[in-house]
C-alpha cells in the first residue's frame, strides 16, 4: 500500500500581488491629482469613467474594480490624464490570473485492486447463444410491428349538387354564389440571429457578452463602429452609456443611456411560437 505524497506545490497568489501593486500605484495617482488641484467629478466627466472607479483606484480597493485587464487600461488612462507616464505605471500592475488547482491524484489511486475473472469455454458459449437469442427475438418484433403499420388516408369529401332541369320553366336560375376566401395575414418573419451594432460617439469602456460568453472587453474610442451577433442574447456593459448608439436587427438606433452612466443592457432574440 502506498500513501499519498504529502509534498504540495507552492501556488502564487496573484490577487495578493495585485493588491500590493495597486497600493503603490494609487499613491502616485492620488498625489499627482492633489498636486494639480483637480476635482474627481471633473476627471470623471472628461474621462467618462464613473467616480466610483476613480475612488477605487486611489484607495486601492481591488474588490470594487473589474477584471485585471480593464484595471490596467484604467490606470494607464488616468495616469496619462494626470501628465504621468501611463505606460510605465500601468505595466507595474499584473494581469496574470490565479491558476486553477485540481487534485491530480485521489487517495483511492494509491490502492491497487485486482479483479480476477476466470471464464471457461462453456461459459463463453452460453453468453454467445444468449446474445444471439435476444438479437433474433428483437428483430422479429420489429418486423411484426412494421407489417401491421397502417397509413390512414383521409377520405375525400364528395359534395352532390342538384342540377336544375332546363325543361321546368318555374325554376328560376340564379348565379352561383362565389365563395369568399379570407386572406391570411402575412406574419412578419422572426429573425433567427440577433445582430447588435454599436456606434461610438464618446469614449467608453465596454464589455460584450454573447450567449453567456464574454466576447470583448476594453475601451471603445470615438468614431468606431462595432458589430456582434448571437443566437439568443447579447449583453452590453458600458461605463459611459451616453457615448454609445445601439442598433438591434435593423431597428431604429437608440442611445444606450446618459453620459457618464454605467449601464448593463441585455437584448434577446424573440421566441418563435
Amino acid at each position: 500500500m502506498k500513501f499519498l505524497n504529502k509534498n504540495t506545490e507552492k501556488i502564487t497568489d496573484y490577487n495578493s500581488i495585485r493588491q500590493e501593486q495597486l497600493q503603490l500605484i494609487s499613491i502616485q495617482l492620488k498625489q499627482a491629482r492633489i498636486e494639480k488641484n483637480l476635482d474627481k467629478d471633473i476627471i470623471s466627466n472628461q474621462l467618462h469613467i464613473p467616480i466610483t472607479i476613480i475612488n477605487a483606484l486611489e484607495s486601492a480597493n481591488l474588490q470594487a474594480l473589474p477584471e485585471p485587464v480593464f484595471i490596467k487600461q484604467l490606470i494607464k488612462k488616468y495616469a496619462n490624464f494626470l501628465k504621468l507616464n501611463g505606460e510605465d505605471i500601468s505595466n507595474q500592475f499584473s494581469t496574470q490570473l490565479n491558476p486553477k488547482v485540481y487534485n491530480k491524484k485521489s487517495s483511492f489511486e494509491s490502492f491497487n485492486f485486482k479483479l480476477n475473472l476466470n471464464f471457461k469455454p462453456q461459459h463463453l458459449y452460453f453468453f454467445y447463444f444468449l446474445i444471439l437469442f435476444f438479437s433474433i427475438r428483437s428483430l422479429s418484433n420489429i418486423l411484426e410491428s412494421a407489417q401491421f403499420t397502417q397509413i390512414k388516408v383521409p377520405q375525400k369529401q364528395i359534395i352532390e349538387t342538384n342540377i336544375p332541369s332546363t325543361n321546368n320553366p318555374s325554376v328560376n336560375t340564379s348565379p352561383k354564389a362565389t365563395p369568399i376566401v379570407e386572406k391570411k395575414e402575412e406574419k412578419t418573419p422572426i429573425p433567427t440571429e440577433l445582430i447588435v451594432k454599436i456606434t461610438v460617439k464618446e469614449d467608453s469602456w465596454v464589455k460584450i457578452i454573447v450567449d453567456e460568453k464574454p466576447i470583448f472587453e476594453g475601451i471603445l474610442t470615438k468614431g468606431l463602429e462595432k458589430e456582434w451577433s448571437g443566437k439568443q442574447k447579447v449583453t452590453i456593459r458600458a461605463g459611459n452609456a451616453g457615448g454609445l448608439i445601439v442598433t438591434v436587427n435593423d431597428e431604429n438606433p437608440k442611445i444606450l443611456g446618459k453620459s457618464g452612466q454605467v449601464t448593463n443592457a441585455t437584448f434577446e432574440l424573440p421566441s418563435q411560437s
